[in-house]
């Protein structure tokens, strides 16, 4: 398994779920897109964004699991966990608003990072990649916007 072959875990039956990103890239356009973003290591227990901060970066896990998680009346609460493929910090990224929740690791791990600047930088360079970013991107906040929607239904009885 090189290292942007995501194994077995990015094959789900339930795309709902399924939160990967740039999967259909080759190994030689993640080459391309890796020379333009800051790629981090990260250990269990470190946090890779914390809530109230400003960082419009977003994050690809190339391996690893994380948890965000968010204080709510005094208690920690966990509202998701993501593998390797999984892209988190994408809300920030696109509106430059603090960051709404903790994402700690839960193991060790790899993520790429991307900055809007570095993602500037890529849209004049790699338009191609770039423009497939923003599509899976798209596809993403899509998804996790239906499954809210859907969640909000069943608690409300709807």
């Amino acid at each position: 398994m090189s290292l942007f072959d995501y194994g077995d875990s990015a094959v789900q039956s339930d795309a709902s779920t399924d939160h990967r990103i740039l999967g259909s890239l080759s190994e030689r356009e993640w080459t391309r897109l890796l020379a333009h973003v800051e790629q981090l290591k990260f250990m269990s227990g470190d946090y890779l964004i914390r809530a109230g901060q400003i960082d419009r970066s977003l994050f690809i896990l190339l391996s690893g699991t994380v948890a965000v998680t968010q204080e709510q009346d005094g208690d920690l609460v966990e509202l998701a966990r993501f593998t390797e493929g999984d892209v988190i910090g994408e809300i920030a990224f696109f509106d430059g608003a603090p960051r709404s929740a903790d994402v700690r690791a839960e193991s060790d791990g790899t993520a790429v990072r991307i900055s809007r600047d570095k993602f500037e930088y890529l849209s004049a360079w790699e338009p191609d990649l770039a423009r497939t970013l923003l599509l899976d991107l798209g596809s993403v906040l899509a998804a996790r916007l239906r499954e809210t929607t859907q969640a909000l239904q069943v608690s409300h009885g709807s």
